[in-house]
């Protein structure tokens, strides 16, 4: 097996830090939900199953309401849990992004292409998700 690349290493170093920052991001959230006084289980469950939302639980759609969420003082819980899922989802696309531009850098246009399918693929995921 051959030593790490600098592709990889950068690439590796991009998913560990954000796979880090999405894990606490969500403990963090987690533990002030639970400290305000959060709702049962069981209204979380009908909350995302049935859409419908309890008296303090809030759903969170959109970037937009994630943002509104944690402006307020102190942030809602449930949001920063929302944007530790959304720094989960997002490492992958960067570390992708990263190593299109290694790749390039290298003059290796083979694996520059892949890359870019890859990307484009999550992008599209995302976009499919987003809009239905």
């Amino acid at each position: 097996m051959s030593a790490p690349t600098d592709i990889q290493r950068v690439v590796g170093r991009v998913l560990l830090g954000g796979g880090v920052l999405a894990l606490v991001l969500m403990v963090v959230g987690l533990a002030i939900y639970v400290l305000e006084g959060a709702p049962g289980a069981v209204e979380i469950v009908r909350a995302v199953h049935l859409r419908e939302s309890g008296p303090r639980l809030d759903v969170y759609p959109t970037l937009g309401s994630v943002r509104h969420a944690l402006a307020q003082h102190p942030p809602d819980g449930l949001a920063l849990t929302a944007l530790g899922l959304v720094c989960l989802l997002a490492t992958p696309v960067v570390g992708v992004a990263l190593a299109i531009g290694a790749f390039w850098r290298h003059g290796d246009r083979e694996y520059t292409m892949i890359a870019a399918a890859i990307l484009t693929m999550l992008l599209v995921s995302f976009a499919l998700a987003a809009a239905g």
